[in-house]
C-alpha cells in the first residue's frame, strides 16, 4: 500500500518553504520601504532646517528690537549664541524652560533628541563666535512613520495568510501529477503481480502434480506438461510486453528516417494474407494516398500498426472481416484498422489503454492476452507524435484511426 503520509509531509514542507520564502521577501522589502521613507523624511526635515539656517544667518547681524529676526517656518525654534552668551531665542511651549539643554558635542550636523514627551530634530551651526541652533518638533513625522510601520506589519500578516492558501493550492497542483503517477505505478505493480501470479501458480501446481506420480511416463502426463508450457509461454510473453512497455516509457531518442508507408502496409498485408486464409477471415487493404513518404521511426511505426492488426485478428471469428486503409487529411496520414469482431462496450473504451485492462467479455471468452498491448501502442503513439481515435460497438466490431504526422516535430 502507498504511504499517504509521504504526500502529506511533502505538502507541509513545500507550504512551509513557500511561506518562508515569501515572508522573507516581504519582510526584506518592507524593511527596505520603511527605512527608505524614514530616510526621505529625515532628509526632508534636514533640508528645511538648512533652509531656515540660510534664512536666519542673513538676519543675524542686522537684527534689533526694531528689526527682529523673522522665521521662515513658525514651527521652528531658534537659539542664537554669541561668545557662549544667548542673545536671541524664540519662546516655546515644548519646554518647561525656554532654553533647551546645550548640545555642545553636536555642531554643524543634524541630530535628534527627546525632551519630555516631545521629539526634536536640531541643526547646530557655529561660525566664528556665533552659534545658531534651529530646532523643530518632529512628532507628526514620527507618527506618520509609525503608521506606515503599522500598515506594513498588517500587510505582511495578510500577505502571509494569503500566501498560505496560495501555497496550499499550488502545492496540490504541483504534487497532483506526481501523486497520480505514484498511484498509477502502485496499481501497475499490483496488477502485474496479480497477472504474473496466475501463470506461476498454474505452472507450480502442474509441476507438483508431476511429483505425486513419479512412475508415470511423459506420454501419461502430456496434457499436464502442455498446460505448464502454455502458461510458461504466456508468462514469457507477458514479461516481454512489460519490458517493451518500460522501454517505450523511457525512450529518449528515435531513429528517424524516410519511410514509404504504402510499402510498409503492403508488406504487412502480404504477411497477414496467409493468416487470414488459414483462419477463414476476409482481409482487405485500401490505399488512397497520393504521397506516401513520411519521416518517422519505421520499426516503431510497424510495431504500432501490428498491435492493432494482431488485436483485429485475435478478436474476430470465422468469416469476419479485417480491413485497413490509408487516407490523407490535413497533410497527415490516417491509417484506419477496422474489424467486424466482438467489439468493445462503450463504457470500456475509456480504459482500453490502461495497463492490464481487459473487458469482461474478453475475460469470459478466456482469450490469451495480458492487457498490455494497447498500453504499449499508446506509449509508441506518444513517442511518434501520433493520435489514436478508437470507435467500437459491442458485437459489431471496432475501428481505430491512427493519425500519423508526415514529420515528427
Amino acid at each position: 500500500m502507498i504511504n499517504k503520509r509521504v504526500f502529506t509531509d511533502t505538502k507541509d514542507k513545500l507550504i512551509k518553504i513557500n511561506i518562508l520564502v515569501v515572508s522573507s521577501f516581504l519582510i526584506i522589502f518592507s524593511l527596505f520601504t520603511f527605512f527608505y521613507f524614514q530616510s526621505i523624511t529625515y532628509n526632508s526635515i534636514d533640508d528645511k532646517l538648512k533652509e531656515e539656517y540660510e534664512y536666519i544667518s542673513i538676519q543675524v547681524n542686522r537684527s534689533s528690537y526694531l528689526n527682529p529676526i523673522v522665521l521662515n517656518d513658525p514651527r521652528d525654534l531658534v537659539y542664537i549664541y554669541k561668545d557662549d552668551r544667548l542673545i536671541y531665542y524664540t519662546k516655546s511651549d515644548y519646554f518647561e524652560a525656554y532654553i533647551p539643554p546645550e548640545e555642545s558635542d553636536n555642531t554643524n550636523i543634524c541630530f535628534t533628541y527627546k525632551e519630555g514627551n516631545y521629539t526634536f530634530r536640531e541643526l547646530s551651526v557655529t561660525i566664528n563666535n556665533v552659534k545658531i541652533r534651529i530646532i523643530r518638533n518632529i512628532d507628526s513625522e514620527l507618527s506618520s512613520l509609525k503608521q506606515l510601520l503599522f500598515v506594513i506589519g498588517i500587510g505582511i500578516v495578510f500577505s502571509i495568510v494569503i500566501t498560505y492558501f496560495v501555497a496550499l493550492y499550488l502545492t496540490r497542483k504541483a504534487l497532483s501529477p506526481i501523486e497520480n503517477a505514484w498511484y498509477t505505478q502502485a496499481k501497475f505493480i499490483q496488477d502485474a503481480s496479480h497477472e504474473l501470479r496466475t501463470p506461476i501458480t498454474i505452472v507450480s501446481s502442474k509441476l507438483q502434480s508431476l511429483l505425486t506420480v513419479p512412475n508415470n511416463t511423459i506420454n501419461d502426463e502430456v496434457e499436464t506438461i502442455a498446460d505448464a508450457m502454455n502458461e510458461t509461454r504466456r508468462l514469457k510473453k507477458m514479461i516481454k510486453d512489460l519490458l517493451s512497455l518500460s522501454k517505450e516509457d523511457a525512450i529518449i531518442q528515435l531513429n528517424l528516417e524516410e519511410v514509404n508507408i504504402s510499402d510498409l502496409l503492403e508488406e504487412i498485408y502480404r504477411d497477414y494474407a496467409d493468416i487470414a486464409t488459414i483462419q477463414n477471415k476476409l482481409l482487405k487493404y485500401e490505399n488512397n494516398l497520393t504521397n506516401s513518404l513520411i519521416k518517422t521511426d519505421k520499426n516503431k511505426l510497424k510495431q504500432l500498426l501490428l498491435i492493432f492488426i494482431d488485436n483485429a485478428f485475435k478478436y474476430t471469428n470465422i468469416n469476419d472481416e479485417v480491413r485497413f486503409k490509408l487516407d490523407e487529411r490535413d497533410n497527415k496520414i490516417i491509417c484506419t484498422i477496422m474489424d467486424t469482431g466482438i467489439g468493445i462496450k462503450e463504457s470500456d473504451l475509456h480504459h482500453i489503454f490502461d495497463r492490464f485492462f481487459r473487458s469482461d467479455n474478453v475475460r469470459n471468452m478466456d482469450m490469451d492476452g495480458s492487457g498490455i498491448g494497447l498500453s504499449i501502442a499508446k506509449m509508441i503513439s506518444v513517442n511518434l507524435n501520433c493520435k489514436i481515435k478508437p470507435y467500437s460497438v459491442l458485437d459489431e466490431g471496432s475501428k481505430f484511426e491512427i493519425v500519423i504526422p508526415r514529420e515528427i516535430s
